[in-house]
């Protein structure tokens, strides 16, 4: 039989579910407009404003690929304090997708940053999302890059334990930031916590994002910091 069978409730959810990919199609357009124009802070105030049902994403302007949290600008102040009281010169962030957590750091504190990722072609793909900062990428069989000393180590989301820890073991550097989510019922590996009890690192503070997701910042053991920075001078 020809013509449109679907029933009038079909047709009004393919309609309505083509005006939520168009909204977050037009949330990601507006977000790398104020990213263009150099905004930061109005890049903050647009995800403040926009909503996250994790249950059904399609029913909401947020758009995940772009970072899985929001983060307000204190949380972008405390990551900047981390680094400067760690006496980093910038923040290395592995598996750091779009950068956009990253270029906010970079925009709004003037932390430099820089970023590793995988999958170099999926990333130049007219698939993937768009990228906010320059990424190094890293073969994915391949043992990661050690991070220069001089920065500060941080994962967002992170979502392989084993592959974080060898970032981890080969960092001699002086501070590190996990951020992810305290939820059970969310993955992210490590979790903010996982490293509290870890030598050589020290749980210093925590930082809440929302009510389920988190900012973790260790330093390293005071002796290794000092034998750390006397190297470097």
């Amino acid at each position: 039989m020809g013509g449109d069978e679907r029933t009038s409730g079909e047709q009004e959810k393919e309609e309505a579910d083509q005006g939520n990919i168009s909204e977050a199609v037009s949330f990601r357009e507006k977000v790398v407009a104020l990213y263009e124009k150099g905004d930061a802070s109005h890049v903050l105030h647009l995800m403040a404003a926009a909503t996250f049902t994790p249950e059904d994403r399609r029913t909401t302007a947020w758009d995940p690929l772009l970072l899985w949290v929001r983060p307000g600008r204190c949380c972008i102040e405390a990551i900047a304090d981390h680094v400067r009281e760690g006496r980093c010169g910038g923040l290395a962030s592995v598996g750091c997708g779009t950068g956009l957590l990253e270029w906010l750091v970079c925009a709004l504190t003037g932390i430099s940053v820089s970023g590793y990722e995988v999958n170099a072609a999926w990333w130049a793909s007219r698939y993937s999302p768009p990228r906010f900062i320059p990424l190094a990428f890293v073969e994915p069989d391949a043992p990661p890059p050690a991070v220069p000393p001089s920065l500060a180590l941080m994962c967002c989301y992170f979502n392989n334990g084993d592959a974080f820890r060898k970032y981890v073991d080969s960092y001699d550097g002086p501070a590190m930031i996990i951020i992810g989510s305290i939820d059970k019922n969310r993955h992210t590996d490590p979790r903010p916590l996982d490293y509290a009890h870890v030598h050589p690192w020290t749980l210093t503070h925590t930082h809440p994002i929302s009510d389920t997701d988190l900012i973790g910042f260790y330093v390293r053991d005071q002796l290794k910091q000092d034998v750390v920075r006397r190297l470097r001078m």
